[in-house]
Formats: structure tokens, sequence, C-alpha cells
């Protein structure tokens, strides 16, 4: 699928509408418009969630999704990634085998490590109540992989469609058990048996073509096979499942630190603020990020710049995210004690204060595929290692000098700032 830019010499509205048709544009508005349902019923049901379940419940889902987050990013060792840019078929399909293999054994693994070891675990990270879902995480992870894998499976044939029904199921199925378990009092358990549930639908969905077919990829896959893709593309577990994993690990010491601190009335809070904040990603963020992934590994092999494309993918995230993030600015926690009640303002305060440093990470996440297309994951890497150094230190100095959360977030939202628009310099250089 080819994406042609736009002449440079044009007027910039021609320019941009250049940019906002064609086949990019069709694609992302068909997996983004599955995220829009997604994330509008989830935004739409979190009034209620927030009056059925407390903020220390929250806090405790929130400690469950970091712990998931971080393991689910090795769960493939991140083979899934590469799925997308062999131009064989067969190499392709041995790649999605590895990453299944690789999924299965290593939620083996952590079904070993989980089964006797949750309640030591959930001590150690402050918060007992935990200890019982602990167990239910290497299910999770197992399906976590799975839903990666196949994402980009259908990533690679186009099968946005696949992708976008699946966040749609995983949003519906995630709310009925979420809002009826509340209503009959489950408390923690189902915000944690929902996360399960939307797993579940999301996978069987996104599969579904490959179920009816009889998983039909499978007669080219082959040991052999397996093995020669898994060194062809050792660089993903070798570099890119490092940089994954520091990436999550920012999210679960940040948890950490703040149950720690203050307690998981304050990580529910938290919590919510950054599932609220991080929904633009979500809703458009992700769907940018799959499009162009395919597109710059169509350049690539076709031996097309990658800078064209790069640009407009940063005109169209930086257009979809001022006006919400300007909002959040300008009033969120108005709008977060109204939304989800009175005990929630001081979410919102965090989301006024987070605000800038999460409007440059949705711009950077999609643009995050870029290293591995054009082979500069080591750099990537080190970026991505001093950012979680840069916003861990600022909430811990923060808190420190301040003894303020709020506080603390708009230092980290000045100083990673300053940090993105580096790493936005590199990029485009590297790009070229």
């Amino acid at each position: 699928m080819q994406t042609h830019s736009a002449p440079t010499g044009m007027p910039l509205l021609a320019r941009l509408k250049s940019f906002l048709t064609g086949g990019f544009a069709r694609n992302v508005a068909t997996l983004a418009g599955g995220a829009a349902v997604a994330q509008f019923l989830p935004l739409l049901l979190a009034p209620l969630l927030t009056r059925l379940y407390s903020p220390a419940e929250f806090g405790v889902l929130a400690i469950y999704i970091a712990w998931l987050s971080n393991l689910a990013v090795l769960a493939t060792a991140r083979y899934e990634l590469a799925i997308v840019l062999p131009e064989d078929s067969r190499r392709a399909a041995n790649l999605m085998g590895l990453a299944i293999g690789i999924t299965f054994a290593v939620s083996l693994l952590s079904a070993l490590v989980m089964e006797p070891g949750s309640e030591w675990l959930a001590a150690r990270a402050g918060e007992p109540a935990l200890a019982p879902w602990l167990r239910w995480l290497p299910l999770s992870l197992c399906l976590s992989g799975l839903m990666q894998a196949w994402a980009n499976w259908n990533n690679r044939h186009e099968r946005y469609k696949a992708n976008a029904s699946g966040r749609m199921a995983q949003a519906v199925s995630m709310m009925a058990v979420q809002v009826g378990c509340g209503l009959a009092g489950f408390a923690t358990g189902g915000l944690v048996m929902g996360q399960m549930a939307g797993q579940a639908a999301s996978l069987v969905v996104q599969a579904w073509r490959d179920l009816r077919e009889r998983f039909g990829f499978r007669h080219q896959v082959s040991l052999a096979g397996m093995r020669s893709v898994a060194r062809e593309y050792a660089e993903f577990p070798r570099v890119n499942a490092p940089h994954a994993f520091v990436a999550a690990l920012q999210d679960t010491l940040t948890v950490t630190l703040l149950t720690v601190l203050s307690g998981s009335t304050v990580v529910g809070l938290f919590g919510l603020m950054m599932r609220v904040l991080k929904l633009p990603a979500a809703l458009v963020g992700q769907a940018v990020a799959q499009v162009t992934y395919r597109d710059l590994a169509a350049a690539r092999n076709e031996g097309r710049p990658l800078v064209p494309l790069l640009k407009k993918s940063l005109v169209v995230l930086l257009l979809l995210s001022l006006i919400p993030f300007g909002i959040i600015l300008g009033a969120g926690d108005i709008l977060f004690a109204f939304v989800f009640g009175e005990s929630w303002r001081d979410a919102g305060r965090y989301a006024q204060a987070l605000a800038p440093y999460i409007l440059f990470h949705f711009i950077a996440s999609p643009l995050g595929m870029v290293p591995l297309v054009i082979d500069r994951q080591r750099i990537a890497f080190a970026f991505t290692v001093v950012g979680s150094v840069l916003f861990l230190g600022c909430i811990a100095v923060g808190n420190f000098l301040w003894n303020d959360l709020t506080a603390a977030c708009w230092l980290t939202s000045a100083v990673m700032s300053v940090y993105f628009i580096t790493y936005f310099v590199w990029l485009f250089r590297a790009a070229r």
C-alpha cells in the first residue's frame, strides 16, 4: 500500500487536506473508529464505576494493570512487531508461530511463580488485597501476548476492521463485567475480572478469521523456519524487549512509589487520571501507529523516503490533540469533580499538571515505531531509559521538596517537555 506525500510547494491547507486523504486516512479512520467506540463506552460508564468502586479499589486495579503491562512486553519477546516487516509470507508466518509459542512458555513460567508467591509479592508491593488476583495474572499475560501477535498479524494483512472490532468487543465485555460485578458487590474482583473478560473477547474477535480457517498459516510454520526468523530478527528480543520493558517499568515503579508514599487511594486517583489523559492515545494514537508502521515498512522495502510519512503522522497527531489537552489543562479539576464525583477532584488537579507531558507522550508513542524500521533501536532504548529516569526522578523529587503530588506533576511536565522535543529532533534526523 503506497502513501504519497504532498508536494512541498503546496499551501498549508492543501497540504493538510492531502495528508488527511487517501489510504492512510482511510486506514487510520477504520482503526480509530473502532477505538472511538471502545474508549467512549468506558468513558461513558466511568462516572458509574467511580460510584460503584472506591479509589482504593481502583488502586488495586492500577497495580494489577501495571504489573501486567510490564510482563506483557516480554510475553512474545517482541517478535510480534517483526511480523509486519518481511516481504515473504512464509517468514511472517514463522514469526507469528514463534510469537505464539513464546507467549505460552512465558505464561506458564509466570504461573509457576505466581501460584506459590502471590501473597509474598503482594505484601512486598504494599497492597495485600492484590494477592488473590495475582494468581490470575498468567492468564491475563497469555491473552495479552496473543492479542499483540494477532494485532500485528492483522495489520500485516490489512485486516484493520478485525483489530477495530476487537477493541469494541474488549470494551463492551470489560464494562459489562465490571458494572455487573460492581452492582453485585464484588468490589476489586469485578474490576480485575472485567479486565480479563475484555481481553478474551478481543482475542476471539481479532483471531476469528484464522479460527474459521483453522489457522491456515500453520502449514507454513516449521521449527527450522522459526529458528531462522528468531536469528534474523534477534534484535527485537535483544534490544526492543528491554526497551519496552523499561518503558512499562516506568508505570510500575510510579505506582509502587506512590503506594509507598501515599497509599492505594492516591494510586487509584492517579490511575484514573492517567487512564483518562491517555484516552486520546488509545483512541487515535494506536490507530496511527499501526498504519504508520506498515506504511514505513513498505516505504523502506520500496526505497521511498520516510520523512514525509513522519511529517504526516506528526501533523495528524498534533491537530487531534491540542483541543482536548487544552481543555484538561484549563479545567481538569472542575471536569473530574463534575463527571466522577467530588472525591475525584484531586485526580483532576493531577490531570491539569500532567496535560503537557501526556500531549507530548501522545505524539511520541506512534512515532516510536520509526526506530524499528530504520534500525535505530539501541539509541531509542537509551532515550527511553533517560526518559523513565527523568519521569520517576521528577515525581520523587517533587514529593520530597513540596510533599505535594500536584507540584511534582507540574515539575514532570516541564522537564519531560524538553526531553520530548529533543527526542523529536533526533527522530527526524535519523529518518533522513
